[in-house]
Parts: structure tokens; sequence; C-alpha cells
């Protein structure tokens, strides 16, 4: 076993410039896998926060990488040793200078960027959840249009089983993993492990087929989709996005990470359905997140709410309008993993994206002020334009997203956004609404706060809106908006 000095000396190299993976990768290379990948296990069910999920799943990615390697295996991984792992495995993901050999941006801003794609869904379980199970669940199949894409019809017919039946499935076998962390099963043990009625051993089957892979697959997928991008490596840490169930060689099942199938079956559904009909998935969850974030106004008790011809939600009170654009994705994977300007700009202002919705709302800014406005009663009100994204939008209102859009904006002619024009995840949304909704105050005029006072402007919603429930009401206050209450409290 490496010593702590070892590691030590590893991570100053690494700081210093050195690459720290060989280190790892040697300190994992002995080990029997299986029974390392039950220590994961048992880490990740133990609630250590020390151990986070990014940095377990890529322990098991060094694992895996050289379990073709027909040396003997016999040690297992303690979590002493894990403990140490990870610690190593954090100056990889955290890295300013490279990754796995891989040289990227050395920018504070950029690696911020990737630091927080990698490692901030770890801890976001309690929202991306319900609010997946309300979109995906509760909404879209209420929007299915006459011949459009029917998402629980295709997946049954492609998957055979459905949604339901999925959901049912993997929330079961989740909270079964944490209860027997490293414990295998298979479709003929699941019957009896989860003991869930009317499910039976082919749903079983028809699930793992889809949720799981063996441990060649895994390892194909860690160099696609690069197109000769290395770049996407810091990415594209784990397959356990797609993929959260490792196939053992001898045919049964392993859950590693549990966290990781539990955002696979709610959030996760977007690798399901979008290769069953792209468009026709774009489309549908294009207008399922604008009914969603409807859902989320109407809770407003002190504003008015309206939503244009244009599918802008319009908040308003006595002198304040606000203008909500939503966007299902602001990123590709090149710029989640590279933090590259380039790719930022060819994402962000790509059709549809956010430097359109930007625009937008400035079209509507300059209308309401030149006095033609499309509703007459905002005519003379203060427009504050909020562009609100489904998909992970984080440090969208910092400055190296909102510079990075606004040399777009000047590339096309226009002025930059002001203030009065604020970027945002879904999460910053639902939060604000909570507040509103629990203290009886005005949207309206708790961000017209925001924008007009400087020390708010720069702030993330999320965090603006924790901000104001400490100073007002301590932090007792709940920013879960009663819409994902309800979904918790039916399917959760």
């Amino acid at each position: 076993m490496a010593n702590q000095q070892t590691i030590n000396a590893s991570l100053s190299s690494h700081l210093s410039g050195a690459d720290v993976s060989p280190a790892l990768r040697e300190l994992l290379h002995n080990r029997n896998v299986e029974e390392s990948l039950k220590t994961v296990s048992i880490a990740a069910s133990g609630g250590d926060e020390s151990l986070r999920p990014s940095q377990l799943a890529l322990i098991v990615r060094y694992l895996l990488e050289n379990e073709s390697d027909t040396s003997a295996r016999d040690k297992k991984l303690t979590l002493e040793e894990l403990t140490l792992c990870c610690g190593m495995a954090a100056s990889i993901v955290s890295s300013p200078d490279s990754a796995f050999g891989v040289k990227v941006s050395d920018s504070a801003w950029s690696m911020a960027h990737r630091i927080a794609y990698q490692q901030f869904p770890d801890q976001e379980e309690s929202s991306y959840v319900p609010r997946s199970l309300a979109i995906y669940r509760q909404i879209a199949p209420t929007l299915v249009e006459e011949g459009g894409f029917d998402l629980e019809r295709s997946y049954h017919e492609a998957y055979g089983l459905t949604i339901d039946e999925a959901w049912k499935i993997g929330h079961a076998l989740t909270q079964w993993s944490i209860s027997n962390p490293g414990k295998v099963f298979n479709p003929e043990t699941l019957t009896q492990q989860l003991g869930l009625k009317d499910i039976h051993q082919e749903h079983y089957k028809n699930f793992l087929a889809t949720q799981s892979c063996t441990y060649d697959v895994y390892r194909s997928m860690l160099s696609a989709p690069t197109e000769g991008q290395p770049h996407f490596e810091p990415y594209n840490l784990n397959p356990f996005r797609k993929f959260p169930i490792l196939t053992l060689p001898d045919g049964n099942h392993i859950l590693p990470m549990p966290g990781y199938l539990l955002r696979r079956i709610t959030h996760g559904l977007y690798y399901d359905l979008i290769e069953l009909d792209r468009s026709g998935y774009i489309s549908l969850i294009g207008r399922t997140f604008k009914n969603y974030a409807g859902k989320l106004l109407e809770s407003l008790p002190s504003d008015t709410v309206s939503r244009l011809d244009n599918d802008v939600w319009t908040i308003s009170n006595n002198d304040t309008t606000i203008l909500i654009e939503c966007i299902t994705r602001p990123f590709g994977a090149m710029s989640r993993s590279t933090g590259d300007r380039v790719h930022l700009h060819t994402d962000l202002s790509r059709r549809g994206g956010v430097v359109d919705s930007v625009k937008r709302i400035q079209d509507f800014q300059e209308s309401a002020a030149g006095g033609s406005a499309p509703n007459a009663t905002i005519q003379g009100n203060q427009t504050v334009g909020v562009v609100v994204a489904l998909e992970d939008f984080y440090l969208a209102n910092g400055p190296f997203i909102r510079s990075v859009v606004n040399e777009e904006l000047e590339n096309q002619g226009r002025n930059v956004m002001g203030p009065d024009i604020q970027l945002t995840h879904v999460a910053g949304l639902e939060a604000a609404c909570a507040l509103a909704a629990a203290s009886n105050r005005s949207l309206a005029e708790v961000m017209s706060r925001k924008v007009n006072q400087s020390s708010y402007q720069g702030l993330e919603l999320d965090a603006y809106i924790r901000h104001l429930a400490l100073i007002a009401e301590g932090d007792g206050t709940s920013l879960v908006p009663e819409l994902l209450k309800s979904v918790a409290a039916a399917l959760l």
C-alpha cells in the first residue's frame, strides 16, 4: 500500500506541473477489480462527503482501464487506500494545468467552469430528481401532439418496459444498493431482492439492458466521442452518466455508486429518448420546459403572470416587468469539458441558444422603452430579462459566461448585456418562486432589487435568493417550490 508520504509527494509533483495520473494508475494496478468495486460501493453508500462521487468514479475508471491486464490481481482496495486515492483524484479533476496528460486552459474562470461541470452534479439529487419526474412523468405526456413524438409509447416499444416500470425498478434498486452496498444482482435475483408488485423477470432484464455495460464497453466509451479532441477527457471522466451499472465477468451486476442510477432514470432519460426521435424529443422537451416554468410562476402571490405570443413569460407588478426566456440546453459537451472560449462561443450563439434569447429580451426592452410593448399594462415599467436553462448552467451569471455572450453580441452588432439581463439555471427560478410564495413577496420586486444593487448583480440567482432568505427569516426558509414538493410526495 502506498503511504501518505508517497501520496503527498505525488500531489506536490502534480501541483508543480507534473501529471499525477500515472501514480494513481500504479496504485490501483494490482487491485482485484470486483472486490475493489465493492469497496467503492460501500464508500458511496456510507454518506462520507469527503469521498465525492466524481472522485469515486475516477477510481473506478482507473481500475477498469487496467482490468484487461493478465497479471495477478489479488489485492482488495481498502477504505483507507480509497481515501488516499480520492485525494489524488481530486487533484486530477481540479488541475489547473493538465488532466490525464492533456493540456487544458490555465484561465482561472475556465478551470472553475470545468470543475463545476465535473463535480456539481454530485450534489443536486434533491432538485433534479423531482424536477425530472415532473417534466418526464407529469407534464411531457400531456403535451404530445397528434402525430408527434410520444415518449411513453416509443420508450415502451424500444426498450420493452414502460417509463413507470423503469422508475420503479431503478428507485427500488437504488435504495436496495444503499442498504446492501457491494452486493451483486441479476434479473433472477432482483425479483426477490426488490419484491416489486407486477414487475416480472423480463422487466428486470430489459431494465438492465438499458442501464448496464460490461468492462469492455465501459473502456470503449472512455475515448468516445473525442474524434481527435483529447480535451474531452476531463469531462468524460466516467460512462456512469449513461451506464451506471456494471456487468461483471460472471454475468452478475453491481451498482458502484447508487446516486448515478437515480440521476440516470430521471434527468438521464434524455439518453434513451433522444435516440428514438431527436427532433421530436427536442421539440417536446422545449414545450414541456416552458410549461414547467409557467407552473412555477403560477404560485406567485403578488405578481401578474402572462405568456406572450412568442412564449416569453412575463411577471409584473406596478413598476417592474420580468421577461422569462426558456432554453433547454446552453452547452454541448466540448464547452463543458474544456471551458474554451471558442467552444463557448459556438454553443452560446447557436440558433435558439443563449445569445438568441438575450437578443429577444433586448428587442422587447427596446419596444417597451419606445412605447410599443405587446402588453399595454407594462408600458413604462422597468424590464428585467432572465434567461433560464433546463440543463446544467453553472456559473451562468458570472463574468466568464457573460463576457462570452457579450463578445458574441458585439460580433453581431448588438449592445452588450447590462445587469438588467440575468442568466440562470432553472434551480435559481425555483428558489426565487419558492421564496416569493412563502413570504408573500413580489418576484418582480425581488429581481428589480437584484439588478439595481451592484453588490447583487453578479451573483447566481439561487445564491442571491439564499442570501435574501437568510437575512430576512434565518436559515429555516424553504426554497423548494410546492410543485417539487408535490412531485416528491407522489413519486418519492
